[in-house]
């Protein structure tokens, strides 16, 4: 039994791969329950971003393996996955990248925040389903707090860049009128920045909300404003397109949609009108990738950090949980000797031995005893740190 990861994303998976797995949080849940239900896993967390789907678990890598397709079974989907477009890592090297991933310097957009707040997330879901054991929540509280670390550590945190403000770069300066569908935390950073550039702006989301002083719009109106618009980001997922071709075509201005959704909200087809270019999460890779060129040298101290405590504080993990079931079986053994020598206490007083006697003869042979169980642990302990 090991500390196991499972995954795909944005590095060794394409687009139509990933949104197959793309699970919103009712998805997740169903997923999670169907897992328990099999007796497949009896712990696991399950992440899903737009750039990547994992499954972390301490069980067995034969275990691990075989998650890709109990995940599609649970999705009544009938794909397969190849084997060059997921990933597996075991033990210490599965922690690692999970630092890795924590911290955002895995993600796309290098050094991104959000990713830290999804897996928080993903491991607090897990936890009200009781679908963690001791060594998986150990695993994963020790990485939150020592990813923490590492981005403040890091300067990862500072002039953070995001999908939104790669977007924003995108959207000319002459832009007359923007629809954004989604106020989640995309739609929100794009709005607060298009309002402070005096661009007209319109959200809409399936609840109401307030932005930067506007005011939501039903999603059932957003083909009421598509006539005049110059740019629509898509920042919201939906299992119908919210747009429609008969809808954008009678838009006489070059329109620029920017699909960000996971699944793909828009058909291809789209991008063959010769007024309207249709822009994917994936074609903004090339965008993004300066953003790398831009933050090297926090994402090389990043890396040496995480080589340089990964090791460490994994191995502190691991037995923290070994000590503890020490401690436990202890405790169990002093108990027990504690129950035999006042046995053997009442014996002695039922054959006539003296009270004086009979004190001293049961404290030597509880410390006796316990000063032996105890050696034994402080030995074994000693074997497992040269180790």
């Amino acid at each position: 039994m090991d500390f196991q990861c499972w995954g795909i994303s944005h590095k060794s998976t394409s687009l139509e791969v990933r949104e197959k797995f793309a699970l919103n949080k009712e998805e997740i849940d169903k997923t999670i329950a169907s897992l328990k239900l099999r007796g497949a896993f009896n712990n696991g967390i399950l992440l899903s971003t737009c750039n990547r789907t994992e499954f972390y678990s301490f069980c067995q890598r034969a275990q691990i393996k075989k998650i890709d397709k109990l995940l599609i079974d649970s999705l009544n989907s009938n794909f397969s996955l190849r084997k060059n477009d997921q990933y597996l890592f075991s033990g210490q090297d599965a922690f690692i990248h999970l630092l890795k991933v924590m911290t955002g310097i895995d993600s796309m957009i290098v050094g991104e925040p959000d990713i830290f707040g999804q897996a928080k997330k993903s491991f607090l879901n897990s936890k009200s389903f009781g679908f963690l054991n001791s060594e998986l929540e150990g695993i994963f509280t020790g990485a939150i707090k020592l990813s923490k670390s590492l981005r403040t550590e890091a300067k990862l945190s500072k002039n953070p860049v995001s999908i939104a403000s790669v977007v924003f770069d995108e959207i000319s300066t002459d832009s007359q009128k923007v629809l954004i569908i989604g106020a989640g935390d995309v739609g929100k950073a794009l709005t607060i920045r298009l309002v402070k550039k005096k661009i007209k702006v319109y959200v809409f989301n399936r609840t109401k909300k307030k932005i930067a002083d506007i005011e939501t719009k039903s999603l059932s109106e957003i083909n009421k404003y598509t006539l005049d618009a110059d740019n629509i980001i898509i920042a919201a997922s939906s299992k119908k397109p919210f747009l429609k071709l008969e809808n954008l075509q009678r838009n006489k201005n070059k329109l620029k949609i920017f699909d960000l959704a996971i699944p793909r909200n828009l058909e291809e087809s789209i991008n063959k009108h010769p007024n309207i270019s249709l822009v994917s999460l994936d074609e903004l890779s090339a965008k993004i990738a300066k953003n790398l060129e831009g933050r090297k040298t926090e994402v090389l101290k990043a890396e040496n950090l995480i080589s340089e405590f990964a090791a460490k504080e994994f191995a502190a993990l691991k037995n923290k949980k070994a000590s503890d079931v020490k401690q436990k079986n202890l405790r169990g053994k002093l108990s027990e000797i504690k129950k035999v020598a006042l046995e053997n206490a009442e014996k002695n007083i039922q054959r006539g031995m003296s009270q004086r006697e009979v004190i001293k003869k049961l404290a030597d042979e509880i410390n006796a005893k316990d000063s032996y169980q105890i050696s034994k642990i402080i030995e074994e302990i000693s074997r497992s740190t040269r180790r």
